[in-house]
Formats: C-alpha cells, sequence, structure tokens
C-alpha cells in the first residue's frame, strides 16, 4: 500500500487510488453501484476524485468483502447508514492501518 503522500492530499484521482488499495479501478467504480455511500466527486470531464473519507470507506468495504469474504448484499447492510454498525475488528484494523500510515511519515521524516 502506498503511504508517503496519504494525508497530504485531500483529493485523490482514481488511479492513485486504485494503486493505494492495490484494486482495479474497475473494481472502485463498480462498488461506488453497490455501496450508495460511495459518492466519489466528478471534475467537469467526469473524471472521480476521492476524498480521504471515501478512501477510508474503500479501505471498509475492501476489508469486508476481500478480507473477510462477506458477500456484497451483506457488506452494504454492515455499512449503511452512519457505519456505526461496522464489525469492530473492521473499526480495529481501520485504526491500526492509520497508526501504521502514520508512523511510515515518522519513519520516512527521520531518514529511515
Amino acid at each position: 500500500m502506498e503511504t508517503e503522500n496519504i494525508h497530504t492530499k485531500k483529493y485523490y484521482k482514481i488511479g492513485e487510488v486504485s494503486r493505494m488499495l492495490g484494486l482495479a479501478a474497475s473494481t472502485l467504480r463498480f462498488w461506488e453501484t453497490e455501496f450508495r455511500q460511495l459518492k466519489p466527486m466528478k471534475n467537469k470531464k467526469g473524471d472521480r476524485i476521492y476524498s480521504l473519507k471515501d478512501i477510508e470507506l474503500l479501505k471498509e468495504i475492501h476489508y469486508l468483502t476481500r478480507e473477510k469474504g462477506i458477500k456484497i448484499a451483506k457488506a452494504t447492510r454492515k455499512i449503511s447508514g452512519s457505519g456505526s454498525d461496522v464489525e469492530p475488528k473492521a473499526a480495529l484494523v481501520k485504526k491500526l492501518r492509520e497508526l501504521k500510515d502514520r508512523l511510515l511519515v515518522f519513519q520516512k521524516a527521520l531518514g529511515r
């Protein structure tokens, strides 16, 4: 996962998000049709622009569907609403990833 600029930008193009999460751009576009909460902005050309909030939601979807093996229909129910019913383990994974990203930023700042 690419982390060097994870918090330096507010918005990311689909290709950047695809590389960041290790997913095909077509998967991201498909998930957009399945998960109503995922609504990236589009620029004048129609290119998708993902916010950090969108990326966090994609990480949760990835965890539930790919790592936990939950079917999309069930994952949409888990994520629906405010996201408060996401499994505790998914929330823990999210926090650990954020911590990892921070540590990598510190490591880079120290020149290691």
